[in-house]
């Protein structure tokens, strides 16, 4: 139990993970034409910048190295081993809109680059929400101040005129109410428009549904830039809106991802169009009910996969199938659901991990990174 012995198994334990992940590297080279798609960010320890790529539907780390800066020759240089080797096809990268990223995908990857919907709905909602919280902070200790004076004043005139102030002030206050449940309701379609499926119909959205979908919430939120928030808060809709296309690129990427690989497992038209009507609207809707925590999309994912079900349930398809027959299409289709990413947040969850790591472990040799980078790829 001596330091020395300790250090040595440490050591001896980092060298058998090393050798583990070169072995891997040689034995299990993945096949040719395999399709990903990845999510790409920057994260800051110690003044360097930390370049991480993950594929987003397993969540392998595919690079995660810390360089000298996050210029595009400086990540092409780092994907640079794995990319041009592997043989893969990568159909869409998703990421913050950094310019550097941005050309990393449609240069380096030769894929279309998606806005991240997390990182837009963010800077969308911060002007207006913080706009909005901040006056009701404010209604709030005003409210109280005057409720103080009430309570210490005897005097029936000043009373009355307190009492008719503490009246303005809760109708302010049930405007700024109503403010916020407009503020999170426009949110909140906003977050069920961005699928594949239209919640309502369970059919295909391209640019032009997507756009009318969203018109409305985002119309809710100008009207709300008014009061609050103003230039900041319209600045951010109007950001909002010139990312829409990229939103539906992800959308349309993902489609013909699916029809390809569809047609190299059958060329029968009719199973074609049940996986696409049917099936793989079920499976989507429902892999979302179970992935999200919200619960009030988690029941409304919920609902709608269970109408998507009922569907699929009455297809003569389905019933002519035998159990192994349809539960590999099944199998397949929950593998094709789940390549749909419409957010980095597998890489925003290694970023916080690599955060925790930091400040828990500082002073550790730069091959800590890299050894936990294996450790997690195994684990995967």
């Amino acid at each position: 139990m001596s330091a020395s012995a300790l250090r040595t198994l440490k050591q001896q334990m980092k060298q058998a993970i090393v050798e583990y992940e070169t072995a891997q590297s040689s034995d299990c080279q993945p096949q040719a034409g395999t399709g990903i798609c990845v999510g790409g960010d920057e994260t800051f320890f110690g003044g360097l910048p930390i370049l991480v790529m993950v594929e987003l539907a397993s969540g392998f780390i595919l690079t995660e190295v810390a360089c000298e800066n996050r210029r595009y020759q400086t990540w092409s240089e780092q994907i640079a081993d794995w990319w041009t080797q592997t043989g893969w096809e990568c159909h869409f990268m998703v990421s913050d809109g950094a310019q550097a990223l941005i050309k990393l995908a449609v240069s380096g990857l030769e894929c279309v680059s998606v806005a991240d919907l997390f990182h837009a709905l963010r800077a969308l909602a911060q002007p207006l929400g913080s706009a909005i919280g901040r006056q009701m902070s404010q209604l709030q200790k005003q409210r109280a101040q005057v409720h103080l004076q009430v309570d210490k004043t005897s005097d029936a005139s000043k009373r009355q005129v307190l009492q008719h102030t503490l009246d303005t002030l809760a109708q302010h206050q049930q405007a700024l109410e109503q403010a916020q449940q407009t503020y999170q309701t426009a949110l909140h379609t906003i977050t069920l428009a961005v699928h594949p499926f239209q919640i309502d119909s369970l059919d295909y959205q391209g640019f032009s549904t997507l756009s009318r979908r969203l018109a409305a919430p985002l119309e809710a939120l100008s009207a709300l830039a008014l009061t609050y928030g103003t230039d900041k808060a319209n600045a951010a809709i109007d950001t909002f809106l010139r990312q829409i296309p990229s939103f539906a690129q992800g959308i349309h990427a993902w489609w013909q991802w699916v029809t390809q690989a569809l047609t190299t497992e059958t060329a029968n038209l009719d199973i074609q169009n049940w996986v696409l009507t049917d099936l793989l609207p079920w499976v989507y809707w429902q892999q979302q009910a179970d992935l999200t925590r919200h619960p009030d999309l988690k029941h409304r994912y919920q609902q709608t996969a269970q109408r998507a079900y009922t569907t699929f349930l009455t297809h003569p398809l389905t019933r002519q199938m035998d159990d192994s027959q349809r539960q590999q299409w099944i199998n397949w289709g929950q593998w094709m659901a789940a390549k749909y990413q419409r957010t980095s947040s597998a890489v925003e969850g290694r970023n916080g991990y690599l955060s925790r790591l930091h400040h828990a472990g500082r002073g550790f040799p730069d091959q800590t990174l890299q050894v936990l980078t294996i450790i997690h790829n195994f684990d995967r």
